[in-house]
């Protein structure tokens, strides 16, 4: 059972709910209480309840404007574990490399670049069945709204495109064999 599972039967859903929608949240500015509520489907009275009771936790800051605020997720120590169980991006990666695991002919995974609301993956090895791939990757775009993109390489291309100054971008190794 995936951990988000495990925290939806523990805890109140709506208060996962709210988490999910701020944390998941890719503005810079943050999101006042009714959109919250809107896109979380719980109550005004009880997203307010909720948003108070994550200020007092120190998990969500709180921005006024004027009259009007804004929430928007802590980023802390405290909120890390959760920002990691919530994440819709993180949790997609997470299946897609344990989906891929079963292709023997790859070695490696690597994320290239800032994942927003997709992530670009090369995938290091030999002889990799690239319609099995993108069949994978369709699966998870179906399912859960996120794209993968991936560029399948041997290990010579890629250390070549290196050399070449085609990868200089932000890349993370996010499982090798």
């Amino acid at each position: 059972m995936e951990e988000i599972n495990v925290l939806k039967g523990l805890f109140d859903k709506k208060i996962l709910s709210v988490l999910d929608i701020l944390i998941n949240d890719k503005s810079d500015e943050g999101l006042y209480l009714r959109e919250i509520a809107k896109k979380s489907r719980v109550s005004p009275a009880s997203t307010h309840r909720i948003l108070n009771k994550l200020l007092a936790l120190e998990l969500i800051n709180q921005i006024k404007i004027k009259q009007l605020k804004l929430y928007k997720i802590n980023i802390s120590k405290q909120t890390k574990f959760l920002h990691n169980l919530l994440k819709k991006d993180i949790r997609v990666i997470n299946l897609f490399v344990d989906t891929i695991k079963e292709i023997h002919e790859i070695q490696a995974v690597i994320l290239h670049g800032e994942e927003r609301d997709r992530a670009n993956v090369l995938l290091i090895g030999e002889g990799i069945n690239n319609a099995k791939v993108k069949e994978i990757c369709g699966e998870l775009q179906t399912k859960h709204k996120f794209t993968i993109s991936p560029l399948v390489l041997v290990a010579e291309q890629y250390e070549q495109m290196i050399k070449m100054g085609l990868y200089s971008g932000k890349e993370k190794v996010i499982w090798k064999r």
